[in-house]
């Protein structure tokens, strides 16, 4: 098998953006000339991708990132460069594609599968699989135009996912569904990963680009822009790209910066007993509170952090409060607060990263990059393990029951 999976070699690639257009029969006709501008979605791209690797690729709305993968799924043609992809290909792009509203789910099954090039027996032999993984067995003979919008991306993520390609491209599909829904969408990304297949993956979730995959990709109005281990590039792509645009502006300190809309006033880190320390123990109950003020109102305010191992740099963990009960439209101050019962960290330097922005990410109003040191200490429950985190569990003797041929045999003396 080949070390190479994907090689992108120069990839241009321009799309036509019409000023006007003839709308009769008679402006056609008479060969009106329809103006237009060339828009280079991709100038001059070239990356490569291991086999067996995970790559995701990030940038805001119009840079290229979608163009790049419906040209490795060969769905367009680069004006110039070409693009060699070792082994099977599948792409998960649109979810849906090849649903039809008024067929049940059960025809619709079919119908996809049948667009995705698969035979009624293949699609026979994994029927019950794509059924069982989307969880909407008993809707199955209903029209799928009946079913909820999370029914339906369950069901057409389900088709989509059930094929066992070398090489998986996939663009913003990971977000359906409940949370239950999307862990099992993450494991079955994992056991793809996990085999030896490739995996590029387009998302607007930095997390999940740093959680799995290796290395990214940064795209900016068609220019690769950084190309590297998925840390260093997301926490470039976050520092630069909103320094370079002009409605961004740096705001004090070299590890801080966003457009200022919101500001982050102070971080507190609370022991189990609620005093404010840089020092929690391990396996203990912690909080952490952000206090922040709005300069300008905004419609959407997410208040996130992040934990890195201050001796290695590794990403332990991050969260949001995009996904809890307070929504996205906060008072214009206020203090939020995270609350573990068990915080789940070993002995060591951590740094914590706190930030204000919006749904996306991309709109950042204060970011505060690994700008709190935090000290983990061992707790009564954490001694004698290592690694970076704790796993809570116990430990038990499962004594073997004895059987007749087990025993010891006794022998009396007649």
């Amino acid at each position: 098998m080949t070390d190479t999976a994907i090689e992108a070699v120069d990839l241009w690639k321009s799309f036509r953006v019409y000023q006007e257009r003839s709308h009769t029969l008679k402006e056609r006709f008479i060969g009106r000339s329809n103006r237009y501008d060339e828009f280079w979605a991709l100038k001059g791209v070239n990356f490569e991708v291991p086999t067996g690797s995970t790559l995701g690729i990030v940038g805001p709305n119009g840079s290229g990132k979608s163009t790049t993968l419906k040209v490795l799924a060969k769905i367009l043609s680069p004006n110039r460069g070409h693009v060699r992809v070792n082994g099977s290909i599948a792409s998960l792009l649109e979810l849906g594609t090849g649903f039809h509203p008024d067929l049940t789910g059960r025809e619709n099954v079919y119908l996809a599968s049948s667009v995705l090039g698969r035979s009624e027996k293949q699609t026979d032999a994994l029927y019950e699989s794509i059924v069982d993984f989307a969880g909407v067995q008993q809707f199955m003979d209903l029209p799928v135009k009946n079913y909820s919008s999370g029914m339906y991306a369950r069901l057409a993520f389900a088709v989509s996912i059930s094929v066992e390609p070398d090489v998986l491209l996939l663009d913003e599909v990971l977000a359906v569904g409940d949370e239950e829904f999307q862990m099992k969408c993450y494991d079955r990304i994992a056991h793809f990963r996990d085999t030896g297949r490739t995996i590029v993956l387009v998302s607007h979730s930095l997390d999940t680009i740093r959680s799995m995959c290796r290395d990214a990709l940064w795209i900016e109005k068609g220019d690769l822009k950084a190309y590297g281990p998925s840390d260093e590039v997301v926490a470039q792509y976050l520092g630069d790209v909103h320094v370079e645009s002009q409605q961004q502006t740096r705001l004090e300190g070299d590890n801080r910066f966003g457009n200022g809309d919101v500001v982050i006033t102070a971080v507190r880190f609370l022991d189990e007993r609620g005093r404010a320390t840089t020092a929690l123990r391990g396996a203990a109950p912690a909080s952490i509170e952000v206090d922040y003020e709005m300069v300008r109102p905004v419609d959407e305010l997410v208040i996130g952090f992040a934990i890195h191992r201050a001796d290695s740099g590794q990403h332990v963990h991050g969260q949001n409060s995009l996904r809890s009960d307070l929504g996205l439209a906060l008072p214009q101050a206020g203090t939020v607060r995270f609350s573990t019962d068990d915080l789940p960290l070993l002995k060591g330097p951590h740094q914590v990263t706190v930030a204000a922005h919006d749904r996306s990410s991309a709109g950042v109003y204060d970011w505060h990059d690994r700008a709190y040191p935090l000290s983990i200490l061992d707790g009564p429950r954490t001694l004698g393990q290592s690694g970076i985190v704790h796993v809570p569990g116990t430990w038990s003797l499962l004594e073997k029951p004895t059987t007749s041929a087990d025993a010891p045999q006794r022998t009396t003396a007649s």
